[in-house]
């Protein structure tokens, strides 16, 4: 799937023509996925007529490098994927927005509310200005990095590492590991347990 080209070209027109357009179509979610901007496009922060309201946005892989996003309205957006290699996200509101496997090297999150944002698999190693509240209040995972000077909260490992419950909630049967010796050599048989997600290379 593609972005909507009539949703793109109201974009480029800048955050002013855009929130205009947001308000006269409450019920449009803007489809965005995969946008691509130009360098000067993708500064829609408060010094160019923002902050800019994104919320809803279908933004799934979507290139934003470098982008000026400050204050953006982002709740509930999905920038899954998302390039925010750079951007600014500074005073941005993610609540409850997807930013699984997003690239996000040196992004600024400054003041950004990041309550019940989704955080999976994602690099936030070389992120900027992040804090622990923040990280607290985010959803992530074993494969989420993060920068030294921080800790996942516990119930993050807690829910990765629940056991699988059937509809009625009874726990799922998973089937163990077991060792068989065919002539003095150990030959292991895999039953379809769950993988070890602590176990990184």
């Amino acid at each position: 799937m593609l972005a909507d080209s009539e949703h793109v070209e109201v974009l480029r027109r800048g955050p002013r023509l855009w929130n205009d357009w947001r308000r006269q179509n409450p019920a449009t979610v803007p489809n965005l996925i995969r946008l691509s901007l130009s360098a000067a496009e993708r500064q829609i922060g408060i010094m160019n007529g923002g902050p800019v309201n994104l919320a809803s946005a279908r933004l799934r892989g979507a290139s934003l490098r470098f982008a000026t996003l400050s204050g953006a309205n982002l709740a509930g957006a999905d920038l899954s994927g998302a390039d925010l290699t750079d951007a600014r996200l500074d005073s941005a509101n993610l609540t409850n927005a997807d930013l699984s496997h997003a690239l996000l090297n040196r992004t600024d999150f400054a003041g950004a509310k990041l309550v019940g944002t989704r955080l999976e698999g994602t690099n936030l190693g070389l992120a900027r200005k992040l804090t622990q509240d923040q990280i607290m209040e985010s959803l992530g995972d074993d494969f989420t990095l993060l920068p030294q000077h921080l800790e996942p909260p516990v119930f993050w490992t807690e829910a990765s590492d629940a056991e699988p419950q059937l509809d009625d909630d009874r726990p799922a049967h998973v089937p163990n590991v077991t060792a068989r010796s065919r002539g003095g050599t150990m030959s292991w048989l895999v039953g379809g347990g769950r993988p070890c997600r602590r176990c990184r290379s």
